[in-house]
């Protein structure tokens, strides 16, 4: 027979995963769970968005720079033509002239891009800005009216805390040890009543009469060979 202290101490088990379970399903504390979610993606967001404008920064002082390197070459080129009699030499010069202007209009493209994508990047940057304070205050509403919840039931999860830390006292090591090893794979109860001779308590599946027999035999308590709760034959 398990002990009396046992199925108490899982009792009060089953009372504490009941107090978490129904905070977990207050509003405020789904809702604090969306605030920050939404607040780190923002914040993420925002990182990109800075990431993203120091690289557009370079690309542009790049392009300019690239700008000013044609602008100077079509100067020289142009100043070259003025003084260039040879014909095949000055139609030479005019299609390098050509290149180089031809150049400068994809620079001017590629900087006219650069603008366009940095000014859609800083109105994403203000409106992320501007959502991020929002999220956060979301947040810290809802985390101050949550945790006046669990402040209410904390005097009586301290109290079931403190009377298992007692049970625990007189519970059998081994037989404590058997319950945590399985409570702590998600299952409760742990401990269950042998029904009817051969049914387990707990998932209500039959069992051969000679297993439950021999299993009894050396022991006072059995594993379920469906569920993997313990089970024990009831006095």
């Amino acid at each position: 027979m398990i002990q009396q202290e046992m199925l108490s101490y899982q009792q009060l088990d089953g009372e504490l995963n009941r107090i978490e379970r129904d905070l977990k399903k207050n509003d405020n504390f789904i809702k604090r769970r969306q605030y920050k979610a939404a607040s780190q993606e923002c914040e993420e967001n925002i990182s990109k968005l800075d990431a993203r404008a120091l690289d557009l920064r370079n690309q542009l002082a790049q392009a300019q720079q690239t700008l000013q390197d044609i602008t100077a070459v079509i100067d020289e080129h142009s100043g070259e033509i003025g003084s260039l009699e040879d014909e095949d030499e000055l139609n030479y010069m005019n299609k390098k002239l050509n290149e180089q202007l031809a150049e400068l209009n994809n620079v001017d493209k590629e900087i006219k891009r650069i603008i366009r994508e940095g000014e859609e990047l800083s109105k994403a940057f203000d409106e992320a800005s501007a959502k991020l304070p929002r999220l956060i205050a979301g947040y810290r509403k809802c985390d101050e009216e949550f945790n006046k919840v669990a402040a209410e039931v904390k005097p009586r999860v301290n109290e079931i805390r403190a009377r298992q830390t007692e049970l625990k006292k007189v519970i059998d090591e081994n037989i404590f040890n058997v319950y945590k090893k399985v409570a702590d794979g998600g299952l409760y109860p742990v401990f269950v009543p042998l029904e009817g001779g051969t049914r387990c308590g707990g998932c209500r599946m039959e069992m051969p009469k000679a297993v439950v027999d021999a299993q009894f035999a050396s022991k006072s308590y059995m594993k379920c060979e469906h569920c993997g709760r313990i089970i024990f034959k009831p006095e």
